[in-house]
């Protein structure tokens, strides 16, 4: 796929089919992504990935917690609400719920929410782990890493997520993936075939305007 249709199709699908994804593929996109930019080549970033049974085991796992009041989220990067970012930021993420109300209608929070439980039906969760005592340089080779993993699967004709959902519990994920005590899960990417018939795969967030984010010094 051209590089620029690469671009202009991906976004977050929030509904994934249940047809699976062979190891060998997920090898593929790990192995595209090692080739973003790392901070003096620090490479601090590791990757497990959850799928088939174990995935399944978490899934069910998250509903449950995500419905018990006695485990709050606490994520190692940690949620801020809406109004505690600056503006236009607040603009932009409340112009997001219109989104949904356009792509959903009223229902669209509340299939959400049904979505995120089943973590969006993710047929495979990249979980993005650094050291506890982490750089914060490593956060931006994370996130470069990610960005090319998630256009790596776009080109490789699959629908992608980074969501919160898949990090909310890391006391838990700390189990599940086995992850050595001095390592955190701090983004986790659903990926999977995307299913075109759900609505919750309509939601197309907006852009800002180029010129109200971009400013050219000559």
């Amino acid at each position: 796929m051209e590089f620029s249709k690469v671009l202009a199709t991906r976004q977050s699908k929030r509904w994934f089919s249940d047809k699976a994804l062979p190891t060998g593929l997920l090898e593929e996109l790990i192995a595209q992504a090692q080739q973003s930019p790392s901070w003096i080549n620090s490479q601090s970033i590791q990757v497990t990935i959850a799928k088939g049974d174990k995935l399944n085991a978490m899934r069910k796992q998250h509903a449950e917690l995500n419905h018990d009041d006695n485990e709050p989220s606490r994520p190692y990067i940690p949620f801020r609400p809406i109004s505690e970012w600056e503006e236009p930021a607040q603009f932009n993420m409340k112009g997001w719920f219109g989104d949904v109300q356009a792509a959903m209608g009223d229902e669209g929070s509340a299939k959400l929410a049904e979505a995120g439980d089943q973590l969006y039906n993710a047929q495979a969760v990249v979980y993005l782990t650094l050291p506890k005592n982490y750089s914060e340089w490593a956060l931006i080779d994370l996130g470069l890493f990610a960005d090319t993993l998630l256009l790596a699967a776009t080109d490789a004709g699959l629908g992608s997520i980074p969501a919160y959902q898949y990090v909310q519990y890391p006391d838990k994920l700390q189990e599940n993936l086995g992850l050595d005590e001095n390592r955190v899960p701090i983004l986790g990417i659903g990926l999977g075939y995307a299913d075109d018939h759900e609505g919750l795969n309509k939601i197309h967030s907006q852009r800002m305007p180029l010129k109200k984010m971009l400013n050219i010094l000559d």
